[in-house]
C-alpha cells in the first residue's frame, strides 16, 4: 500500500473514522458526492483502488423526503480496513482532522493536483480562488507555502471568512495549472487548462444509472446500515 498516494488523495476530502472490533479495530473511509460530481467521485475511487484493492462500489441513495416532498440524491463510497490507519494518524494527529507540515512534507505535485481539482474556482479574468485549504489561518499558510514550493505559484490569503482560502492572480494561476496539469483528474481537467466548461454536464452515466436502485436514508438512521464494505 502507498501511504503517500492515499494521503494525497484524502488530504482535503473524505472522512476517516476509527472503530473498535474484536480483532483490534479498523478505519472507515467515506467519500461522498452529489449527482453532478459523479464523474469526479469515480476518478477518486479509481485512484483509491490503485492503493487498496476492494470490491466496494459507489452506492447511490436518496434522503427521506422533506416537508416539501423533495429528497436529495447522494453518492457514497465506503471502505473499512486497518490499512488506512497510517493515513488516519497523519490526517488526525490529535483525533481531529488537521493539515500539518508533517503530512505535507510527504506529498508532491499529484497531491496538489487533487487539491486544485477539489477546491479551485477559475475567474473570467484568468485569476482563481482555491478553497478547502484548511479550517485555520495556520493551515492555509502551510498550504500556500507547500503549493509555492511545488509550483512556484504565489497566493494571497483571504482569511476574513468562515474558512480561509487562497487567491491567485492570472499569472500565478497559469503557473499552478502548468505545473499540475500532468496529474489532473480527467473529470476536472478544465481547471488545469483554463477552459470554462459547463461543470454540471460532466457526469458519469455509468454511476447515474444506479440512482434508480438507491434506497432512502431516514433522518437519524445509522449510516452503517447502508453498506459495510470491507477492503478485500
Amino acid at each position: 500500500m502507498d501511504v503517500r498516494g492515499l494521503l494525497g488523495l484524502l488530504l482535503i476530502d473524505g472522512s476517516l473514522a476509527p472503530y473498535r472490533s474484536p480483532t483490534g479495530g479498523y478505519i472507515q473511509m467515506t467519500l461522498t458526492a452529489g449527482v453532478s460530481e459523479s464523474a469526479f467521485l469515480e476518478d477518486k475511487v479509481a485512484e483509491f483502488r490503485q492503493f487498496v484493492p476492494t470490491k466496494a462500489e459507489i452506492i447511490p441513495y436518496s434522503t427521506r423526503p422533506r416537508a416539501n416532498g423533495r429528497s436529495t440524491q447522494v453518492l457514497r463510497f465506503r471502505v473499512s480496513t486497518n490499512k488506512l490507519r497510517p493515513v488516519y494518524n497523519l490526517l488526525y494527529p490529535q483525533g481531529e482532522r488537521q493539515i500539518t507540515s508533517t503530512a505535507l512534507d510527504l506529498l508532491g505535485a499529484r497531491a496538489a493536483a487533487w487539491c486544485w481539482a477539489e477546491g479551485a474556482r477559475l475567474m473570467k479574468d484568468g485569476s482563481s480562488i482555491l478553497a478547502r485549504v484548511g479550517t485555520t489561518i495556520d493551515e492555509a499558510y502551510l498550504m500556500a507555502s507547500w503549493i509555492e514550493v511545488l509550483t512556484g505559484a504565489r497566493s494571497e490569503l483571504e482569511g476574513e471568512l468562515v474558512k480561509p482560502r487562497l487567491s491567485l492572480d492570472a499569472t500565478q494561476t497559469s503557473k499552478i495549472q502548468e505545473a499540475l496539469a500532468p496529474y489532473a483528474p480527467s473529470s476536472r481537467r478544465y481547471l488545469f487548462t483554463g477552459e470554462h466548461w459547463d461543470v454540471s454536464s460532466i457526469r458519469s452515466a455509468r454511476t447515474e444509472l444506479l440512482l434508480g436502485e438507491g434506497r432512502h436514508l431516514a433522518q437519524g438512521e445509522p449510516e452503517e446500515a447502508l453498506v459495510g464494505a470491507q477492503a478485500q
